[in-house]
């Protein structure tokens, strides 16, 4: 099937890693286009006009259909490609827990998780402190959202997946919102083990895609590149 698909992504963008891995997951072909988040190339005329509208990644190109938002994303690749069923299943109750925890994630996971790395790590290389007392609210929160996620959402163990006994695109954009986290120096798995056990699941069974694409995210987590400045509250 060439339909010749354009992924635009950064690798610094959680759902562009979910994006990439669930295409290579599924060996549907398409074709690399980076782009730096950096640079602002997502912010350029150009790009507004060809490529995404909303200015963001990751979005699609397909001849003459461009699409945005991951989960959008995800539903018409499932519907216009084959895909493995698991991911995104015809079974109206389990697709409806999928779209249940995509809909919570926005402003609840990703949410916490981008708050804090923007607080955390971002903030930093923009020049600006990182409060300190703003920082612990942060953090309370990102562990309250976490403590939720496995206690609630993954029962304390009792269930493999979000959706269930297999492996969805709720389970990828869940993993790759949580690795976000470390980047900042935060462990999301200190003191949760059944969290711990669900994203090494979800390392393995996507691998070697999902290392592919969190490469940068290691080296990041690993090397420590800044020491943010904190400023104490007067």
């Amino acid at each position: 099937m060439a339909r010749n698909i354009k992924l635009y992504y950064d690798f610094m963008s959680q759902p562009s890693r979910a994006l990439y891995i669930f295409l290579s997951m599924n060996k549907i072909p398409f074709e690399r286009c980076p782009i730096s988040l950096q640079n602002f190339e997502h912010k350029t005329v150009e790009f507004r006009k060809n490529v995404n509208r909303y200015g963001k990644v990751p979005c699609i190109v397909e001849q003459n259909f461009r699409l945005a938002e991951s989960v959008a994303i995800y539903r018409y690749l499932c519907r216009a490609y084959p895909t493995q069923l698991h991911w995104y299943p015809d079974d109206t109750i389990r697709q409806a827990r999928i779209d249940e925890y995509l809909s919570w994630q926005h402003l609840n996971l990703r949410a916490h998780v981008s708050l804090y790395f923007f607080h955390v790590w971002l903030n930093p290389l923009l020049g600006k402190e990182v409060d300190v007392k703003k920082t612990e609210r942060l953090r309370l929160r990102l562990d309250e959202v976490l403590d939720f996620f496995e206690q609630e959402l993954l029962c304390n163990g009792r269930q493999s997946f979000l959706a269930g006994d297999h492996i969805s695109v709720a389970d990828l954009s869940a993993a790759c919102e949580i690795e976000q986290a470390k980047i900042a120096g935060y462990d999301p798995c200190e003191g949760r083990p059944h969290l711990n056990n669900w994203l090494a699941t979800i390392r393995e069974k996507t691998n070697p895609f999902y290392d592919e694409a969190h490469k940068y995210v290691y080296q990041l987590t690993t090397e420590h590149i800044f020491t943010p400045v904190v400023k104490e509250d007067e």
